[in-house]
Protein backbone atom coordinates (compact mmCIF):
# COMPACT_ATOMS: atom_id res chain seq x y z
CA UNK A 1 0.00 0.00 0.00
CA UNK A 2 1.45 3.01 -0.59
CA UNK A 3 0.70 6.60 0.09
CA UNK A 4 1.41 6.71 3.64
CA UNK A 5 2.75 9.92 5.52
CA UNK A 6 5.87 9.11 7.06
CA UNK A 7 7.91 11.31 9.14
CA UNK A 8 11.42 10.67 9.11
CA UNK A 9 13.54 12.02 12.09
CA UNK A 10 17.33 12.64 11.71
CA UNK A 11 18.83 12.94 8.70
CA UNK A 12 22.22 10.33 9.07
CA UNK A 13 22.74 7.70 6.36
CA UNK A 14 20.00 5.69 7.62
CA UNK A 15 17.98 8.93 8.06
CA UNK A 16 18.09 9.62 4.52
CA UNK A 17 18.43 6.32 2.66
CA UNK A 18 15.05 5.19 4.12
CA UNK A 19 13.90 8.88 3.47
CA UNK A 20 14.82 8.26 -0.40
CA UNK A 21 13.29 4.48 -0.41
CA UNK A 22 10.02 5.78 1.04
CA UNK A 23 9.74 8.32 -1.40
CA UNK A 24 10.67 6.04 -4.67
CA UNK A 25 7.53 3.67 -3.24
CA UNK A 26 5.09 6.60 -3.28
CA UNK A 27 5.08 7.55 0.39
CA UNK A 28 4.34 11.23 1.01
CA UNK A 29 7.83 11.70 3.43
CA UNK A 30 8.82 14.24 6.00
CA UNK A 31 12.25 13.99 6.51
CA UNK A 32 13.50 16.29 9.50
CA UNK A 33 17.04 17.47 10.70
CA UNK A 34 18.03 20.10 13.47
CA UNK A 35 21.42 21.15 11.76
CA UNK A 36 22.27 23.61 11.13
CA UNK A 37 21.37 24.78 14.23
CA UNK A 38 21.55 28.37 15.92
CA UNK A 39 24.23 28.94 17.98
CA UNK A 40 22.61 29.51 21.29
CA UNK A 41 21.13 25.95 20.74
CA UNK A 42 24.72 24.52 20.39
CA UNK A 43 25.86 26.01 23.62
CA UNK A 44 23.42 23.92 25.21
CA UNK A 45 25.65 20.97 24.29
CA UNK A 46 22.54 18.81 22.28
CA UNK A 47 23.06 16.84 20.46
CA UNK A 48 27.04 17.05 20.89
CA UNK A 49 29.09 18.20 23.29
CA UNK A 50 30.51 21.11 21.59
CA UNK A 51 31.59 22.94 24.69
CA UNK A 52 31.87 26.42 25.62
CA UNK A 53 34.45 27.69 23.03
CA UNK A 54 32.40 27.45 19.61
CA UNK A 55 33.53 29.37 16.80
CA UNK A 56 32.07 33.38 16.65
CA UNK A 57 31.68 32.53 12.70
CA UNK A 58 28.67 30.36 13.27
CA UNK A 59 26.51 33.20 13.91
CA UNK A 60 26.86 33.71 9.97
CA UNK A 61 23.20 32.05 9.92
CA UNK A 62 23.51 32.10 5.64
CA UNK A 63 26.82 30.43 5.59
CA UNK A 64 26.42 27.76 8.04
CA UNK A 65 22.90 27.11 6.53
CA UNK A 66 24.91 26.42 3.11
CA UNK A 67 27.98 24.94 4.53
CA UNK A 68 25.56 22.20 6.21
CA UNK A 69 23.62 21.29 3.16
CA UNK A 70 26.40 21.23 0.74
CA UNK A 71 28.16 18.72 2.98
CA UNK A 72 25.82 16.31 3.22
CA UNK A 73 24.95 14.66 -0.66
CA UNK A 74 22.75 12.35 0.91
CA UNK A 75 20.48 14.89 2.05
CA UNK A 76 20.83 16.82 -1.14
CA UNK A 77 19.61 14.00 -3.04
CA UNK A 78 16.71 13.94 -0.99
CA UNK A 79 15.73 17.28 -1.70
CA UNK A 80 16.23 16.23 -5.21
CA UNK A 81 14.00 13.50 -5.35
CA UNK A 82 10.86 15.44 -3.64
CA UNK A 83 11.01 14.39 -0.10
CA UNK A 84 9.82 17.53 2.41
CA UNK A 85 13.42 18.35 3.94
CA UNK A 86 13.33 20.22 6.57
CA UNK A 87 16.44 21.28 8.33
CA UNK A 88 17.15 23.58 11.23
CA UNK A 89 14.42 21.90 12.77
CA UNK A 90 13.77 20.71 16.11
CA UNK A 91 12.01 17.73 16.55
CA UNK A 92 10.64 18.39 20.35
CA UNK A 93 7.89 15.85 20.97
CA UNK A 94 5.75 13.51 19.85
CA UNK A 95 2.71 12.32 21.05
CA UNK A 96 -0.23 9.11 20.22
CA UNK A 97 -2.98 8.22 21.94
CA UNK A 98 -1.98 5.83 25.35
CA UNK A 99 -3.97 5.03 28.86
CA UNK A 100 -2.92 8.50 29.94
CA UNK A 101 -3.52 10.60 27.02
CA UNK A 102 -6.39 9.87 25.15
CA UNK A 103 -7.12 12.84 23.00
CA UNK A 104 -4.25 13.18 20.58
CA UNK A 105 -6.22 11.27 17.79
CA UNK A 106 -4.05 10.94 14.94
CA UNK A 107 -0.15 10.59 16.10
CA UNK A 108 2.03 13.70 15.82
CA UNK A 109 5.19 15.27 16.04
CA UNK A 110 6.13 18.44 17.51
CA UNK A 111 8.36 20.51 15.61
CA UNK A 112 10.00 23.50 16.25
CA UNK A 113 11.86 26.48 13.61
CA UNK A 114 12.98 29.60 14.16
CA UNK A 115 9.72 30.84 12.80
CA UNK A 116 7.59 29.21 15.20
CA UNK A 117 5.71 25.52 16.22
CA UNK A 118 4.44 22.77 14.16
CA UNK A 119 2.44 19.60 14.91
CA UNK A 120 2.94 17.04 11.70
CA UNK A 121 0.74 14.39 11.46
CA UNK A 122 1.65 10.54 10.53
CA UNK A 123 1.08 7.23 9.71
CA UNK A 124 4.72 5.94 10.44
CA UNK A 125 7.04 7.89 12.08
CA UNK A 126 10.96 6.20 11.36
CA UNK A 127 13.82 7.38 14.39
CA UNK A 128 17.10 7.90 12.79
CA UNK A 129 18.11 9.89 15.58
CA UNK A 130 22.15 8.72 15.65
CA UNK A 131 24.65 8.99 18.11
CA UNK A 132 26.00 11.50 20.84
CA UNK A 133 29.32 11.79 22.48
CA UNK A 134 30.34 10.41 25.95
CA UNK A 135 32.38 12.90 27.84
CA UNK A 136 33.08 12.02 31.30
CA UNK A 137 34.49 14.71 33.86
CA UNK A 138 38.07 15.74 34.83
CA UNK A 139 40.04 18.98 36.40
CA UNK A 140 39.61 21.96 33.92
CA UNK A 141 36.74 20.19 31.55
CA UNK A 142 34.66 23.39 31.60
CA UNK A 143 36.84 25.25 29.60
CA UNK A 144 36.36 26.70 26.38
CA UNK A 145 38.06 24.10 23.95
CA UNK A 146 37.05 20.96 25.40
CA UNK A 147 34.75 18.98 23.45
CA UNK A 148 33.48 15.61 22.00
CA UNK A 149 34.59 13.83 19.36
CA UNK A 150 30.70 13.90 17.56
CA UNK A 151 30.71 17.72 17.76
CA UNK A 152 34.19 17.82 16.46
CA UNK A 153 33.35 16.13 13.50
CA UNK A 154 30.16 17.97 12.77
CA UNK A 155 31.83 21.55 13.68
CA UNK A 156 34.92 20.20 10.85
CA UNK A 157 32.97 18.37 7.95
CA UNK A 158 29.85 20.17 7.92
CA UNK A 159 29.43 23.63 9.52
CA UNK A 160 33.44 23.87 8.41
CA UNK A 161 34.81 25.62 11.33
CA UNK A 162 36.71 24.76 14.00
CA UNK A 163 38.44 27.29 17.07
CA UNK A 164 41.75 26.11 17.73
CA UNK A 165 45.20 25.01 15.94
CA UNK A 166 46.27 22.11 17.98
CA UNK A 167 44.14 19.59 19.46
CA UNK A 168 44.71 16.66 22.18
CA UNK A 169 42.76 13.45 21.35
CA UNK A 170 41.38 11.47 24.66
CA UNK A 171 40.96 7.86 23.57
CA UNK A 172 42.72 5.75 20.53
CA UNK A 173 38.93 4.67 19.50
CA UNK A 174 37.97 4.71 15.78
CA UNK A 175 36.03 7.76 16.18
CA UNK A 176 38.87 9.02 17.63
CA UNK A 177 40.92 8.67 14.41
CA UNK A 178 38.04 9.84 12.25
CA UNK A 179 38.19 13.18 14.14
CA UNK A 180 42.33 13.17 13.59
CA UNK A 181 42.20 12.68 10.51
CA UNK A 182 39.51 15.65 9.48
CA UNK A 183 41.35 18.30 12.01
CA UNK A 184 44.26 17.42 10.13
CA UNK A 185 42.07 17.61 6.87
CA UNK A 186 41.30 21.18 8.29
CA UNK A 187 44.50 22.74 9.08
CA UNK A 188 44.50 21.71 12.53
CA UNK A 189 47.69 19.93 14.65
CA UNK A 190 47.16 16.76 16.45
CA UNK A 191 49.19 16.70 19.31
CA UNK A 192 48.52 13.15 20.25
CA UNK A 193 46.43 10.69 21.54
CA UNK A 194 46.06 9.09 24.99
CA UNK A 195 45.30 6.00 26.15
CA UNK A 196 44.72 4.44 29.40
CA UNK A 197 45.49 0.63 28.21
CA UNK A 198 48.37 -0.80 26.93
CA UNK A 199 46.62 -0.88 23.13
CA UNK A 200 45.58 0.96 20.36
CA UNK A 201 41.61 0.45 20.47
CA UNK A 202 40.94 0.82 16.88
CA UNK A 203 41.82 -1.11 13.79
CA UNK A 204 45.10 -1.86 12.60
CA UNK A 205 44.60 0.11 9.43
CA UNK A 206 43.87 2.96 11.65
CA UNK A 207 46.81 2.73 13.51
CA UNK A 208 49.06 2.53 10.63
CA UNK A 209 47.71 6.05 9.49
CA UNK A 210 48.30 7.54 13.02
CA UNK A 211 51.89 5.98 13.03
CA UNK A 212 53.00 7.27 9.56
CA UNK A 213 51.77 10.76 10.38
CA UNK A 214 54.08 10.99 13.27
CA UNK A 215 51.54 11.31 16.45
CA UNK A 216 52.24 10.87 19.53
CA UNK A 217 50.77 8.32 21.46
CA UNK A 218 50.41 7.85 25.25
CA UNK A 219 49.83 4.31 26.37
CA UNK A 220 48.62 3.80 29.65
CA UNK A 221 48.00 7.77 30.90
CA UNK A 222 44.91 9.78 31.45
CA UNK A 223 44.15 13.16 31.55
CA UNK A 224 44.53 14.96 35.03
CA UNK A 225 43.87 18.39 34.34
CA UNK A 226 43.09 21.38 31.40
CA UNK A 227 44.86 24.06 32.39
CA UNK A 228 43.60 28.01 31.05
CA UNK A 229 42.37 30.84 32.57
CA UNK A 230 39.70 31.86 29.50
CA UNK A 231 40.74 28.86 27.39
CA UNK A 232 42.40 25.84 27.14
CA UNK A 233 46.55 26.47 27.42
CA UNK A 234 47.82 22.92 27.80
CA UNK A 235 47.09 19.50 29.34
CA UNK A 236 48.63 17.63 31.87
CA UNK A 237 48.40 13.96 31.19
CA UNK A 238 49.58 11.21 34.29
CA UNK A 239 50.22 7.71 34.29
CA UNK A 240 47.02 5.41 35.11
CA UNK A 241 48.42 3.66 37.68
CA UNK A 242 48.82 6.61 39.36
CA UNK A 243 52.47 6.83 39.73
CA UNK A 244 52.67 10.10 38.60
CA UNK A 245 52.49 13.21 35.86
CA UNK A 246 54.16 12.08 32.32
CA UNK A 247 53.92 15.49 30.65
CA UNK A 248 52.20 19.13 30.38
CA UNK A 249 51.51 18.99 26.56
CA UNK A 250 50.73 22.65 24.81
CA UNK A 251 46.98 22.26 23.32
CA UNK A 252 44.37 24.92 22.89
CA UNK A 253 41.55 21.90 22.52
CA UNK A 254 40.83 18.75 23.73
CA UNK A 255 38.54 15.85 21.77
CA UNK A 256 37.12 13.45 23.81
CA UNK A 257 36.77 10.80 21.90
CA UNK A 258 36.20 7.79 24.00
CA UNK A 259 32.97 6.66 23.16
CA UNK A 260 29.36 7.14 21.31
CA UNK A 261 26.19 6.27 22.60
CA UNK A 262 22.77 6.33 20.84
CA UNK A 263 20.32 9.40 20.78
CA UNK A 264 17.13 8.00 22.71
CA UNK A 265 15.76 10.88 24.59
CA UNK A 266 13.02 11.05 21.68
CA UNK A 267 11.77 7.36 21.69
CA UNK A 268 11.87 6.89 25.77
CA UNK A 269 9.82 10.38 26.45
CA UNK A 270 7.23 9.11 23.83
CA UNK A 271 7.50 5.49 25.86
CA UNK A 272 8.79 2.82 24.02
CA UNK A 273 9.50 -0.15 26.10
CA UNK A 274 13.57 0.04 26.40
CA UNK A 275 16.28 -2.63 27.35
CA UNK A 276 19.68 -2.35 28.42
CA UNK A 277 22.40 -3.48 26.19
CA UNK A 278 25.35 -4.38 28.25
CA UNK A 279 27.97 -3.67 25.25
CA UNK A 280 27.04 0.04 24.64
CA UNK A 281 26.55 0.82 27.41
CA UNK A 282 22.76 2.69 27.29
CA UNK A 283 19.29 2.02 27.05
CA UNK A 284 17.70 1.29 24.08
CA UNK A 285 14.07 0.99 22.41
CA UNK A 286 13.15 -2.91 22.19
CA UNK A 287 12.72 -3.72 18.67
CA UNK A 288 10.99 -6.60 16.12
CA UNK A 289 13.02 -8.01 12.96
CA UNK A 290 11.33 -5.19 11.25
CA UNK A 291 12.50 -2.03 13.35
CA UNK A 292 9.15 -1.60 15.14
CA UNK A 293 9.49 -0.54 18.57
CA UNK A 294 7.05 -1.08 21.50
CA UNK A 295 4.44 1.64 20.04
CA UNK A 296 2.94 0.75 16.67
CA UNK A 297 4.15 2.61 13.37
CA UNK A 298 7.24 3.55 15.30
CA UNK A 299 10.55 2.40 14.04
CA UNK A 300 13.69 3.19 15.12
CA UNK A 301 17.27 2.81 12.86
CA UNK A 302 20.65 2.89 14.17
CA UNK A 303 24.24 2.55 13.47
CA UNK A 304 24.32 0.80 16.30
CA UNK A 305 22.33 -2.41 15.13
CA UNK A 306 25.12 -3.98 12.71
CA UNK A 307 22.33 -5.61 9.84
CA UNK A 308 22.90 -3.81 6.81
CA UNK A 309 19.31 -4.04 5.44
CA UNK A 310 17.31 -1.83 8.05
CA UNK A 311 15.94 0.58 5.79
CA UNK A 312 14.73 -2.37 3.68
CA UNK A 313 12.95 -4.35 6.89
CA UNK A 314 11.37 -1.14 8.09
CA UNK A 315 10.07 -0.09 4.78
CA UNK A 316 8.85 -3.57 4.12
CA UNK A 317 7.06 -3.41 7.39
CA UNK A 318 5.36 -0.41 6.30
CA UNK A 319 4.34 -1.41 2.58
CA UNK A 320 3.40 -5.15 4.01
CA UNK A 321 2.80 -5.04 7.68
CA UNK A 322 4.77 -6.51 10.43
CA UNK A 323 5.90 -9.86 10.05
CA UNK A 324 5.58 -10.68 14.02
CA UNK A 325 9.64 -11.97 13.90
CA UNK A 326 11.53 -10.64 17.19
CA UNK A 327 15.13 -10.66 15.85
CA UNK A 328 17.79 -10.03 19.11
CA UNK A 329 19.71 -7.16 18.04
CA UNK A 330 23.41 -7.53 17.74
CA UNK A 331 25.79 -5.03 18.70
CA UNK A 332 28.73 -3.78 16.23
CA UNK A 333 30.50 -1.95 19.25
CA UNK A 334 31.90 -4.72 20.70
CA UNK A 335 32.48 -3.93 24.66
CA UNK A 336 32.47 -0.10 24.57
CA UNK A 337 30.98 -0.49 28.14
CA UNK A 338 34.54 -1.66 29.70
CA UNK A 339 36.63 0.70 27.85
CA UNK A 340 34.32 3.63 29.31
CA UNK A 341 34.22 2.08 33.03
CA UNK A 342 38.01 1.63 32.61
CA UNK A 343 38.17 5.73 31.68
CA UNK A 344 35.79 6.64 34.59
CA UNK A 345 37.50 5.08 36.93
CA UNK A 346 40.92 5.69 36.32
CA UNK A 347 39.85 9.48 36.01
CA UNK A 348 37.95 9.35 39.43
CA UNK A 349 41.12 7.86 40.70
CA UNK A 350 43.48 9.98 39.61
CA UNK A 351 41.24 13.78 39.92
CA UNK A 352 39.33 12.86 43.05
CA UNK A 353 35.80 13.44 44.36
CA UNK A 354 36.16 17.18 44.22
CA UNK A 355 36.23 17.50 39.94
CA UNK A 356 32.77 18.49 39.24
CA UNK A 357 30.44 16.47 37.48
CA UNK A 358 27.80 18.28 36.67
CA UNK A 359 28.29 21.79 34.88
CA UNK A 360 24.79 23.58 35.36
CA UNK A 361 24.81 22.83 38.98
CA UNK A 362 28.23 22.91 40.13
CA UNK A 363 27.89 19.25 41.61
CA UNK A 364 31.20 17.60 42.38
CA UNK A 365 31.43 14.08 42.39
CA UNK A 366 31.57 13.81 45.50
CA UNK A 367 28.68 15.77 46.16
CA UNK A 368 26.75 13.49 44.11
CA UNK A 369 27.79 10.37 45.46
CA UNK A 370 27.23 11.45 48.64
CA UNK A 371 23.74 12.66 47.86
CA UNK A 372 24.44 16.41 49.11
CA UNK A 373 21.60 18.91 48.67
CA UNK A 374 22.25 21.78 46.15
CA UNK A 375 24.83 24.18 47.87
CA UNK A 376 22.50 27.12 47.41
CA UNK A 377 20.06 25.72 50.46
CA UNK A 378 23.09 25.86 53.09
CA UNK A 379 21.81 23.03 54.06
CA UNK A 380 23.71 19.39 54.90
CA UNK A 381 22.20 16.20 55.49
CA UNK A 382 21.57 14.88 58.91
CA UNK A 383 21.19 11.82 58.19
CA UNK A 384 23.81 9.86 55.59
CA UNK A 385 21.67 8.65 52.47
CA UNK A 386 22.30 6.11 50.04
CA UNK A 387 20.39 5.49 46.84
CA UNK A 388 20.19 1.63 46.80
CA UNK A 389 16.72 0.23 47.45
CA UNK A 390 16.49 -3.59 48.04
CA UNK A 391 14.17 -6.33 46.59
CA UNK A 392 14.17 -10.20 45.78
CA UNK A 393 15.81 -9.36 42.79
CA UNK A 394 19.10 -7.35 44.36
CA UNK A 395 19.87 -4.15 45.11
CA UNK A 396 18.97 -1.06 42.33
CA UNK A 397 19.20 2.26 41.91
CA UNK A 398 17.01 4.92 40.61
CA UNK A 399 18.92 7.56 39.34
CA UNK A 400 15.92 10.17 39.35
CA UNK A 401 15.92 9.83 43.29
CA UNK A 402 20.16 11.03 43.00
CA UNK A 403 18.71 13.47 40.38
CA UNK A 404 16.28 15.21 42.60
CA UNK A 405 18.59 14.96 45.57
CA UNK A 406 21.63 16.68 44.11
CA UNK A 407 20.21 18.14 41.03
CA UNK A 408 22.85 16.37 38.99
CA UNK A 409 21.01 16.33 35.42
CA UNK A 410 18.38 18.49 36.37
CA UNK A 411 20.63 21.76 34.64
CA UNK A 412 19.50 23.65 31.23
CA UNK A 413 22.05 21.14 29.59
CA UNK A 414 19.13 18.09 30.25
CA UNK A 415 21.60 15.80 31.85
CA UNK A 416 23.12 15.46 28.42
CA UNK A 417 26.47 16.14 29.86
CA UNK A 418 26.74 14.13 32.96
CA UNK A 419 23.64 11.88 33.19
CA UNK A 420 25.90 8.94 31.39
CA UNK A 421 28.89 9.29 33.85
CA UNK A 422 27.01 9.74 36.90
CA UNK A 423 24.68 6.21 36.03
CA UNK A 424 28.75 4.82 36.06
CA UNK A 425 29.76 6.62 39.31
CA UNK A 426 26.85 5.03 40.94
CA UNK A 427 27.32 1.58 39.93
CA UNK A 428 30.92 1.43 40.83
CA UNK A 429 30.45 3.16 43.93
CA UNK A 430 27.62 0.83 45.37
CA UNK A 431 28.36 -2.22 43.25
CA UNK A 432 24.78 -2.07 41.36
CA UNK A 433 25.07 -3.09 38.08
CA UNK A 434 24.52 -0.52 34.73
CA UNK A 435 21.38 -2.73 33.62
CA UNK A 436 19.98 -2.29 37.59
CA UNK A 437 20.16 1.44 37.58
CA UNK A 438 16.85 3.00 36.31
CA UNK A 439 17.82 6.21 34.51
CA UNK A 440 16.50 9.48 34.54
CA UNK A 441 13.21 10.08 33.07
CA UNK A 442 13.02 12.06 29.72
CA UNK A 443 10.37 14.67 29.48
CA UNK A 444 9.31 17.21 26.77
CA UNK A 445 10.70 19.58 25.15
CA UNK A 446 13.60 16.99 24.87
CA UNK A 447 15.91 19.99 23.43
CA UNK A 448 15.82 23.28 24.96
CA UNK A 449 13.71 25.55 22.91
CA UNK A 450 11.78 28.97 23.70
CA UNK A 451 8.60 28.18 25.47
CA UNK A 452 6.80 31.00 23.19
CA UNK A 453 7.33 29.09 20.40
CA UNK A 454 5.53 25.83 21.38
CA UNK A 455 2.84 27.53 23.30
CA UNK A 456 -1.06 28.28 22.08
CA UNK A 457 -1.89 32.02 21.11
CA UNK A 458 -4.77 31.37 23.33
CA UNK A 459 -6.70 29.31 25.76
CA UNK A 460 -9.70 27.00 24.17
CA UNK A 461 -12.75 27.82 26.35
CA UNK A 462 -12.36 24.86 28.38
CA UNK A 463 -9.09 25.52 29.37
CA UNK A 464 -10.05 28.98 30.04
CA UNK A 465 -13.81 28.76 31.13
CA UNK A 466 -13.78 25.57 33.38
CA UNK A 467 -10.70 24.31 34.50
CA UNK A 468 -11.56 25.42 38.27
CA UNK A 469 -14.63 22.85 37.96
CA UNK A 470 -12.36 19.52 36.15
CA UNK A 471 -12.00 17.62 39.20
CA UNK A 472 -15.52 18.15 40.50
CA UNK A 473 -17.91 18.10 37.46
CA UNK A 474 -18.15 16.12 33.90
CA UNK A 475 -17.81 19.53 31.76
CA UNK A 476 -20.16 19.45 28.61
CA UNK A 477 -18.72 20.33 25.32
CA UNK A 478 -20.50 23.60 24.68
CA UNK A 479 -19.46 26.07 21.97
CA UNK A 480 -17.92 29.99 22.53
CA UNK A 481 -21.07 31.77 22.63
CA UNK A 482 -21.93 28.55 25.53
CA UNK A 483 -25.47 26.79 23.39
CA UNK A 484 -25.31 23.30 24.70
Amino acid sequence: MSGKRIVVIGASRLGCDFALAARSAGHEVTLVDEHPQELKSMSFDAPYFYGSGLPASLSDETAVFDNVLSSNEALLECVENDVDVKIGVVAWGAFHNAPNSQHIGVPKVGIVSREGNELLEYDQLVLATGSRDFVPSFQGWELPGVLGAKAGLKLLQSYQCFNATRCLVLGTTAVAVEFAKAARDFGIDVAGFVEPTASFQAEAQMFEWVSSGGIPIFYESVVLEAKGTDKIGSAVIIAADGSGSLAEIACDSICVAIGVLPNVELQAAMGCEMRFDDTIPAWVPKVNGDRETSISHVYWLSSFDPTDEQTAKALAAIENGPTGTNAALAQSHGRQADYINLWVTKLHEMGGADVVLCQCETVTRGEFLNLQPPRYLKAGLKVIHDPVTGGEDGPKINQDLAKRMTRVGMGHCQGKRCRDEAAFLLSQRFGVPLRDIRPGSYRFPIRPIDMSLIAAEDDDYHTREKWPHWMHEEVVPVDVAGTE
